[in-house]
C-alpha cells in the first residue's frame, strides 16, 4: 500500500471514529506520537483501599462480573432497563442508579476509580472512550468493540490514557489456556499447521429480516438510550433482551460473540499477528442479520519460525471433520483441535478447558511436560486480575493496548469475510483490506447522536 493511500485510510478512520467520541462529549486522542516514557499506569489506588467501581450494565453478564469483584465497592449502577437491573440494585442498594452513563460520569467522576462495561456490543466503544477521557480504569466485556475501526482507536486511546484495561475474555486468565500455550511453545505436538474451532452458537435466532410490526416499548426501558449510537429503529422484542447479538446494528453474530473466547489460546500461542487471508461461507447472512451458520477460514503465512497455518471456525451446527485420533468418542459440542507435525491437542468448551493429547494413549504417555513458565492468575479470576492491577499489581493479560484490541481486530476480520462474501487480504498494519475499499464501510461506521 502506498503512503498516500495509507494516509487517506487513517484520515477516514479518525474522522469516522471521532463522531462517536464527540457525541459522548469527549476529546479524540491522537492516533500516533506517544512518547516512549508513557509506559506506566496512571491513577493507581492504594492497595489497602477498595476499588470504587461503576458498572455500565447492571443485569445479565454485568452481574456475573460484579459478583466476581464483590470485595470492592460498587458505587454506581447504570442500566437503560431498570427491570433487568433490579437484581443488581437489590444486591448493591447503596450504589447510585443511572440510566445514562454520560450523566453518571458528569455527576460522579471524582467518586469512581474503575468502570465495568457490560452492555450490548454497539455501546462498548462510546462508553469506554468516555471512561478513558475521564481517566478511569476499564474492564470491557468481549468483543472489545463493534467494529475494527473502534478497536484500533480504543487501543490508541488506552495507550494515551495510561490506565489499567482488560477485555472480558476471561478464559485468558485460566490455567488451561496457559497450559495450551506452554505445550505448543514447548514443541509437544511439533509445529502447528492447522487448527479447527467449533461452537454450538448461535443459540439465538439469526438469518432474519428486520421486524415489520409496531410494538410498544416496555415502560421500564429507555429505548433511545438502549439504541445509543446505532441507527434508530422501532422497538421490537426480536432484539431484546438476548437476541441483539445476531443483529449487525447491535451485535457481532455468533462468531464475534464467541470467537474472543474460543480462539484466544490459539491467537496467543501461535502469534497470529501480521497480514492474513480470510474467507467464509454461510447461510442466511444479509445486510441486517448474521447468518444461521458459517464456516470462516484464515490463512496465515510463516511467522518467524512458525510455519504457515490455516485456521477454520465452524458455527451454527456445522462441525469440523472428526479426527481419527478421537477413536469412538463423540465430538464435544464446543472445542478446539490443534494439528501439529507430531501430534494433536484438543480442548473442550469455550475457554480451552481440559487440554489433552489425542489419542488417549498419547495423553497417558505424556509424562515429561513443559515447565510452567507463564505466571498464573490467582483463581483464574480475570476480574480480580484487573482489580489488583488497578492497585499496582501485574498488568492484566488481556489488556487493550498489547493484546485484546489485536485479538478483537483478528476476530472481526472474520465477520468482514462473512458479510462481504469473498476472500479478503487483511493488513493489521493499516487496518484495511488490500484492494477492497468497499470494506471500509464495515471497518468504520457512522454514529447516531442520541
Amino acid at each position: 500500500m502506498n503512503n498516500n493511500t495509507e494516509g487517506m485510510s487513517r484520515r477516514r478512520f479518525i474522522q469516522t471514529a471521532s463522531s462517536a467520541a464527540l457525541l459522548a462529549g469527549i476529546g479524540l486522542p491522537k492516533v500516533t506520537g506517544f512518547a516512549a516514557e508513557d509506559t506506566g499506569f496512571r491513577n493507581l489506588i492504594d492497595p489497602s483501599k477498595k476499588l470504587r467501581i461503576a458498572s455500565i450494565g447492571a443485569g445479565g453478564q454485568a452481574l456475573v462480573d460484579l459478583n466476581l469483584m464483590a470485595t470492592e465497592e460498587i458505587v454506581a449502577l447504570c442500566d437503560v432497563d431498570y427491570a433487568r437491573a433490579a437484581k443488581g440494585f437489590a444486591t448493591w442498594p447503596n450504589a447510585a442508579r443511572y440510566r445514562d452513563y454520560r450523566q453518571m460520569f458528569r455527576e460522579m467522576a471524582d467518586q469512581i476509580d474503575g468502570v465495568l462495561i457490560a452492555t450490548p456490543d454497539h455501546t462498548h466503544f462510546p462508553a469506554a472512550m468516555m471512561a478513558l477521557e475521564y481517566g478511569k480504569h476499564i474492564y470491557v466485556e468481549k468483543p472489545l468493540t463493534h467494529t475494527i475501526g473502534e478497536a484500533r482507536l480504543l487501543r490508541e486511546a488506552a495507550r494515551k490514557a495510561r490506565v489499567v484495561t482488560q477485555m472480558g475474555n476471561h478464559g485468558h486468565a485460566n490455567e488451561t489456556t496457559r497450559l495450551v500455550k506452554e505445550w505448543i511453545e514447548g514443541g509437544v505436538i511439533g509445529p502447528v499447521r492447522r487448527v479447527h474451532f467449533w461452537t454450538n452458537r448461535p443459540v439465538w435466532p439469526q438469518g432474519l429480516n428486520l421486524p415489520t410490526g409496531q410494538q410498544s416499548v416496555p415502560s421500564q426501558l429507555d429505548w433511545n438510550l438502549w439504541q445509543g449510537v446505532a441507527p434508530e429503529r422501532p422497538y421490537d422484542r426480536a432484539y431484546l433482551p438476548f437476541a441483539w447479538r445476531g443483529w449487525w446494528d447491535y451485535g457481532c453474530g455468533a462468531f464475534g460473540d464467541m470467537g474472543c473466547h474460543v480462539m484466544d489460546a490459539a491467537f496467543w500461542s501461535l502469534n497470529l499477528r501480521g497480514p492474513f487471508k480470510v474467507s467464509a461461507e454461510s447461510e442466511g447472512n444479509n445486510q441486517v442479520c448474521a447468518p444461521r451458520w458459517a464456516v470462516v477460514r484464515y490463512d496465515f503465512p510463516q511467522r518467524g519460525e512458525m510455519p504457515p497455518c490455516q485456521l477454520s471456525w465452524f458455527e451454527g451446527g456445522v462441525l469440523p471433520p472428526k479426527p481419527k485420533e478421537l477413536g469412538d468418542a463423540d465430538m464435544p459440542k464446543q472445542g478446539v483441535l490443534y494439528y501439529g507435525d507430531k501430534g494433536v491437542i484438543m480442548t473442550i468448551g469455550d475457554y480451552s478447558d481440559s487440554p489433552r493429547l489425542l489419542p488417549e494413549s498419547a495423553m497417558k504417555a505424556f509424562r515429561e511436560r513443559p515447565p510452567k513458565s507463564i505466571p498464573r492468575v490467582p483463581g483464574g479470576n480475570a476480574r480480580m486480575e484487573w482489580v489488583n492491577a488497578c492497585k499496582g499489581g501485574p498488568k492484566p493479560g488481556s489488556d487493550i493496548v498489547d493484546y485484546s484490541a489485536a485479538l478483537t481486530e483478528f476476530i472481526l476480520a472474520g465477520n468482514l469475510a462473512i458479510r462481504m462474501g469473498r476472500e479478503l487480504h487483511y493488513d493489521p498494519a493499516t487496518g484495511t483490506c488490500v484492494g477492497e475499499p468497499d470494506a471500509d464501510r464495515l471497518i468504520n461506521k457512522t454514529y447516531r447522536t442520541f
